[in-house]
């Protein structure tokens, strides 16, 4: 189990005979300390990389956000773009006034109350944000519910050692069925797909202000990713 090991003859009497598995026999009382010594040190773990994950995952979606809400004002028609094309097109009309030839080159307007002024980048700009928010608030759901499940794993049991023996191990076995090592392992994974999804994202909206910026970003978070990559592979194995 990791932890320092001790004389179980001496700690517990022996069993009268015929109570070897009575409800309080030592074989019961050995195994309780021995998964009390386990448990403590996978909860430890557990909890220290769920918290970690749900500080990130706070701060990132409120990094994600901000973004959010600068970039998704491109998406509803604006009124005032429109406006103006169609006070260019009124001005043309008023300088060619009174030629006949002139205003008949004049193609017509392609703006209108309903006219989209989005263009595809904004799209892809607000998809990919939305997308890696969304991941970020779902890993910061599972940590949520993931610390719950540990909260009630080591609820206190009370009663003889047979008892608190079986209980524990049906509620061992509840964590290996419902795959609690592999969706704790698997939320830094969904948090790392997040974080490139807002990259990539951010790439194409700084590249939208000056491209050149841009490619140096790219390379530089291509690094990042790399880095957190073999990180994440690292503690893995």
């Amino acid at each position: 189990t990791g932890g320092k090991s001790y004389n179980y003859e001496e700690k517990y009497p022996e069993d009268a005979p015929g109570q070897e598995l009575g409800e309080d026999a030592r074989v019961f009382k050995v195994y309780n300390d021995l998964a009390e010594e386990y448990d403590r040190d996978m909860i430890r773990g557990f909890r220290d990389t769920l918290d970690s994950l749900l500080i990130f995952a706070s701060l990132f979606s409120a990094v994600i956000t901000t973004f959010v809400v600068q970039t998704a004002q491109a998406l509803p028609t604006d009124q005032a773009v429109i406006t103006n094309h169609l006070l260019v097109d009124i001005a043309t009309l008023l300088r060619a006034n009174g030629n006949i030839t002139v205003l008949a080159t004049i193609p017509p307007s392609n703006f209108g109350p309903d006219t989209s002024t989005f263009k595809t980048t904004d799209i892809w700009i607000n998809g990919l944000f939305f997308a890696s928010l969304s991941l970020a608030l779902a890993t910061a759901l599972l940590s949520v519910l993931a610390k719950q499940w540990l909260q009630a794993y080591t609820t206190v049991i009370s009663g003889p050692a047979k008892e608190i023996a079986l209980i524990r191990h049906l509620r061992f076995r509840g964590l290996e069925k419902w795959k609690m090592h592999e969706i704790i392992g698997a939320l830094p994974l969904i948090l790392h797909a997040s974080l490139a999804l807002f990259f990539a994202g951010l790439f194409i909206f700084v590249r939208t202000l000056y491209e050149g910026i841009a490619y140096c970003r790219y390379h530089h978070w291509r690094s990042c990713l790399f880095v957190l990559s073999r990180l994440n592979y690292s503690s893995r194995h």
